[in-house]
């Protein structure tokens, strides 16, 4: 199978032009088109006007019209989309997180987050009040335990992390490569928690308790085209797993998770490939976020960041998260879909 290659290109500190095959932003219509991308939006001075240090992971909540900006700092910040002006404030920030590289939620109503923690190997469940005045841990799992057979590797453990509702792995028959089996939760999340690891580019697959330390199942690891990855997003109308990479050159892959089976080895079938060329200055691009495809066509929307340093140039700590919209994603519309909504298919 031929792959797809997509490319970026950046002008100034980061000027754009995808060349891509898509398809049209409505459920059951298709067509290729190329599409030629603006400048993106330099999102860096809603955070703080004199830049930004160690930006490692993004999230975007759909229904609330929220960006997490998650430093390895332990540093959150919340942005809030106002549709009506086309604007993004600061609604929330955090602290004293730990060492977290990659941030998730389950329900986009919940006022709750997950994240996972490089330095101590863990998933860490946060909830918060309303006005993001308060910040509670109340559960971790440590995924350096059994039934997880995953190692300490230092400062190269696992970056990304993601939640893929059972809806869509039952309707794909998403398989264990533990087992070579179908598998969805039954742990009660309503889905699996996907990890995004550095070393080898492995993707981790976790059944999680929401509601009980330490317990969880392990479903499998499957590579990745490229041999480490740092983010993940997953677009829940397209049933499409975006995976960030960033070592030799930045990449974004896409899969539908479908995967080969090799005696417990998995690896997910590459769908495409964006390649990200490189910006001017740090070439550490480590967050990802991506808007539904069919959730808003006015405002289909990537989002990328890179972790800067404090010794490195102020340029770059001013121009180190980025907006591009519209962004034509792959992939075609899962029926009866819902934003929300986690169960398996009936």
């Amino acid at each position: 199978m031929q792959f797809l290659k997509k490319y970026i290109s950046f002008s100034g500190f980061l000027a754009c032009c995808f060349l891509l095959v898509s398809v049209l932003n409505s459920c059951g219509q298709s067509g290729a088109k190329t599409e030629t991308w603006p400048t993106p939006i330099n999102l860096t001075s809603v955070i703080d006007a004199t830049g930004v240090t160690e930006l490692s992971g993004l999230h975007w909540n759909p229904q609330l019209n929220r960006l997490y900006v998650l430093g390895d700092n332990g540093h959150l910040h919340i942005l809030e989309l106002n549709k009506k002006t086309n604007d993004f404030s600061q609604i929330g920030e955090f602290s004293k997180l730990g060492g977290p590289e990659g941030i998730m939620q389950v329900d986009y109503a919940a006022n709750e987050f997950y994240t996972i923690d490089e330095n101590q190997y863990e998933i860490r469940r946060f909830t918060h009040n309303p006005d993001f005045t308060n910040l509670m841990l109340v559960h971790k799992w440590n995924l350096l335990a059994e039934p997880s057979p995953m190692v300490d590797t230092g400062n190269d453990g696992p970056e990304g992390i993601v939640f893929v509702p059972d809806r869509y792995l039952s309707s794909i028959g998403f398989i264990s490569s533990e087992t070579d089996e179908k598998y969805t939760s039954k742990k009660g999340m309503g889905g699996l928690i996907f990890i995004a690891h550095q070393k080898k580019g492995l993707i981790w697959v976790f059944d999680v308790n929401p509601d009980k330390d330490d317990d969880f199942a392990f479903v499998g690891k499957y590579k990745t085209n490229r041999n480490e990855s740092c983010d993940l997003a997953f677009d829940r109308s397209t049933g499409l797993l975006y995976i960030l990479h960033n070592a030799d050159e930045n990449t974004i892959e896409v899969t539908d998770m479908s995967a080969t089976q090799h005696s417990g080895k998995g690896k997910f079938i590459m769908k495409t490939e964006y390649k990200i060329p490189n910006p001017k200055g740090s070439l550490n691009i480590e967050g990802l976020a991506i808007a539904p495809k069919f959730a808003d066509a006015a405002n289909v929307s990537i989002w990328l960041c890179r972790d800067i340093s404090k010794d490195e140039d102020s340029a770059d700590k001013n121009d180190c998260l980025w907006w591009y919209k519209p962004f034509a994603t792959e992939g075609t519309c899962v029926k009866n879909w819902n934003v929300n909504k986690l169960g398996k298919k009936k």
